[in-house]
């Protein structure tokens, strides 16, 4: 078997051009590094530099081989940081829910950083309910999950306040209520309003998540938004930026005097091992929120 340390030195003569130069590079003695290659040389049969002329040349078989040199190398060095992360209790799996009513773009960030940092880490995104949530934390079928602050102390679940979320009345630019300077109650009983399925109306809205008689359920942030833009409706957004979002408004009605707003908390199993994985996303989680809720 090819050791690394002969394909380390080997890349590393090629890619500097010397044997002395790859030597500072990797921080070995230019026989060391010479030793190496010419014992990787005799190891796969070829030659892979030409040293006739002042600095070593690869040769056609080094420029053939040099490639699937770096990937094995890659690949050794992936392999060896992998089991190092699970034998320190970094998980190798990872299921993370994020409330339905919420657009995934904020968090993309945090999910690349993850990829990086923790590349063995196999992580699965649920957008769900929070009565989804909450069942499925039950049943630990979720590691960590970000959701609407749940009414009560439970006796299966930890959680930790990551800030609020903007709530929004929003319609199409081509809507009707989007063309009125003052909206009552009765303009928006006169209209359709979407609502989400799910019961548990965040506490802020629930004596007003329901207003008009003509009712479109849909569940989701993405076909909630693809509803309003049909002109189906009104409804209230989740929204963690005020950027805008491309043929729809946000209207005021009369009743509303201040912003509207929900907390939100990320929950996990009771009892749950915290690694330095599960701390790294709350606290991104909560820096995503106060950074992002009243832009």
């Amino acid at each position: 078997m090819i050791k690394p340390d002969l394909l380390k030195s080997f890349i590393a003569s090629a890619d500097c051009g010397s044997f002395s130069a790859a030597a500072r590079v990797l921080g070995k003695h230019l026989t060391t590094v010479s030793g190496n290659v010419a014992k990787l040389e005799d190891d796969l049969g070829v030659m892979l530099f030409d040293r006739e002329g002042k600095y070593p040349q690869l040769t056609e078989a080094g420029r053939n081989l040099y490639d699937g040199a770096k990937v094995a190398v890659e690949s050794i060095e992936r392999f060896q940081r992998n089991a190092q992360q699970l034998s320190i209790g970094i998980p190798a799996t990872m299921m993370i829910a994020i409330d339905e009513e919420l657009a995934l773009q904020p968090f993309l960030s945090l999910l690349k950083t993850l990829q990086k940092n923790w590349p063995h880490l196999t992580l699965t995104i649920l957008s769900l309910t929070p009565e989804e949530i909450l069942q499925r934390v039950r049943e630990q079928r979720i590691d960590l999950a970000i959701t609407p602050t749940l009414e009560g102390n439970s006796q299966f679940y930890e959680f930790r306040a990551i800030g609020n979320c903007m709530i929004d009345i929003v319609c199409a630019q081509s809507h009707p209520l989007a063309k009125q300077r003052t909206i009552s109650n009765d303009d928006l009983m006169a209209h359709t309003q979407i609502i989400s399925p799910s019961t548990r109306s965040p506490a802020v809205l629930r004596e007003s998540a329901k207003m008009s008689s003509s009712i479109l359920e849909s569940n989701g942030y993405h076909n909630f938004l693809s509803l309003i833009r049909a002109e189906l409706g009104w409804g209230f957004l989740h929204r963690l930026n005020q950027q805008p979002i491309h043929d729809i408004v946000s209207i005021r009605p009369e009743f509303v005097q201040t912003q509207l707003q929900v907390q939100y908390d990320v929950i996990w199993q009771k009892n749950q091992p915290i690694t330095e994985v599960h701390s790294f996303i709350i606290e991104r989680i909560k820096h995503i929120f106060s950074n992002h809720a009243f832009e």
